[in-house]
């Protein structure tokens, strides 16, 4: 930030970059390990592991019941000295539910393994106890950092996460049995090598450990409101993998989840815009609320980089599934429309940020709960006959509804002049090229329907190309660096 509050071009690079470059690392190791994954362990037993991460997800928004979002939201309103006792209160709600909750895991063991895998004998209610302890820890320490603007750290952190992850799944399937457990043991590796990490670097800032019980109502006032939508937006999330469950097979949710998996390279690029935004984004609103353009600014670019990035995607699939097992083929065409999803995200993390600073967050369970029903809806007619794909449409189709009914509510609250008709003139473009690359066999036609489309983006947002160009040219005229010799 500069003098006036205002995040300059450079400042802005340099953080963006040193909170991406641990999320392109991870890109990188995931999209390489994928097809490794895919020979060890067939997509049944990949299919099995996305049910055990279902229910692991879902408890790890019950038990932390919006304390995260709290502790982020609070930071910049507490002073500097009493951020780690706010840490530490934030925390106290999310371990005691923990308890709470793994007794029950613990005890409905058998059930849940006959629930979710069809048969009993696993130790699910154990493994999601362990996994749910790692992951709590887990999510404040990379927020604590996140929100200390610790971008290199952050990186840092992100990929000795992603390298335990892969490195646990493959030494496991090779050392013990190549099935769903590995990739199990890998996420909860993940998460604990990942904590120890970041603690080894962020110890003295987790002191003194205190509960400050005034600020716990703060803390519940703001999270406990947010539970309902979080719940809604995992149903949202899970949705279609649950529907594959009861109306499909678990191959069919082997290919779902193996595509889920690849479109993570996207994922990679939503989360790290979102790691560098909302501190920025929260900040910005903080000193200087009537600075719209600046919002405005970053909804256009951060939709057409994801939008020509995601086409780009599209155009390249065939070349990503040659790499990968034979099994998963199928999984070639249900790509498209899953990268609707880190699409809309990351857009509608500058543009609903409107319901957050204005703490109308109820409207977060509206949004969730329209596409949650429309999404149910979806799957029911779509799986049945489509299978996969079916789902992934569903899925697509409802995060456009997501973005229409927050990005508008938001606006209301927190007037600003998106440009709204460029954005939703490049959506259609995107969908028409992935039910193209869904429901279409002819590679000629692919190609040509996703290259006409990136031309068509380009021409609806050539007054952001040529800003772009024009700061390209700037920065290449000034290069290499020189640096002057002091007197």
């Amino acid at each position: 930030m500069d003098d006036t509050g205002k995040l300059n071009f450079r400042s802005a690079l340099k953080l963006f970059f040193s909170f991406s470059v641990g999320i392109w690392v991870h890109a990188i190791i995931s999209f390489f390990s994928v097809p490794i994954i895919t020979y060890l362990i067939s997509p049944e037993e990949f299919g099995k592991a996305t049910m055990y991460s279902t229910l692991y997800s879902l408890l790890l928004v019950l038990v932390m019941a919006g304390a995260d979002q709290s502790f982020m939201r609070s930071y910049y309103e507490v002073d500097e000295k009493k951020r780690a006792e706010l840490l530490w209160t934030s925390l106290f709600t999310p371990v005691n539910l923990f308890i709470l909750v793994s007794l029950f895991l613990i005890a409905l063991s058998g059930k849940l393994s006959l629930l979710l895998l069809g048969e009993s004998g696993h130790p699910i209610g154990l493994l999601v106890s362990v996994s749910l302890i790692t992951g709590i820890f887990q999510t404040f320490n990379m927020t604590s950092i996140r929100m200390q603007k610790k971008g290199f750290l952050y990186s840092v952190v992100f990929i000795a996460q992603s390298v335990a992850n892969v490195g646990g799944t493959i030494a496991y399937a090779l050392l013990f049995g190549r099935n769903f457990y590995a990739i199990i043991w890998g996420q909860i590796l993940a998460n604990l090598i990942s904590f120890l990490v970041g603690f080894a670097f962020e110890h003295a800032h987790l002191l003194p450990v205190r509960i400050n019980f005034r600020l716990l109502k703060s803390i519940w006032s703001y999270g406990i409101p947010l539970l309902p939508s979080a719940l809604m937006w995992w149903l949202f999330s899970w949705t279609s993998r649950i529907s594959l469950r009861a109306f499909s097979t678990f191959t069919e949710l082997g290919y779902y989840s193996t595509a889920l998996r690849l479109s993570n390279v996207m994922y990679m690029i939503c989360a790290g815009f979102q790691n560098f935004w909302f501190p920025v984004a929260y900040e910005t609103y903080e000193k200087d609320r009537e600075n719209r353009k600046f919002f405005s600014d970053a909804a256009h670019v951060i939709s057409f980089v994801m939008i020509i990035f995601a086409l780009l995607v599209i155009a390249l699939r065939d070349l990503i599934f040659l790499i990968i097992s034979k099994d998963y083929k199928p999984s070639a065409s249900v790509l498209p429309f899953l990268l609707f999803s880190p699409v809309v995200l990351s857009i509608l993390a500058v543009t609903a940020r409107g319901i957050n600073f204005t703490k109308k967050t109820y409207w977060f369970i509206v949004s969730d709960s329209a596409c949650v029903i429309l999404n149910l809806l979806g799957n029911y007619l779509l799986i049945p006959k489509f299978g996969a794909r079916g789902a992934a449409v569903s899925t697509g189709i409802s995060f456009i509804a997501l973005f229409t009914i927050e990005s508008f509510v938001s606006m209301k609250l927190f007037p600003v002049k998106y440009p709204i008709l460029k954005i939703y003139s490049s959506l259609l473009f995107f969908i028409f090229s992935s039910s193209v690359a869904t429901f279409v066999n002819n590679a000629l036609v692919i190609y040509t329907v996703v290259i006409g489309s990136i031309v068509a983006v380009c021409a609806i947002n050539a007054d952001l190309l040529k800003v772009g160009i024009k700061e390209a040219k700037n920065v290449l005229k000034r290069w290499p660096p020189t640096s002057k010799m002091s007197k």
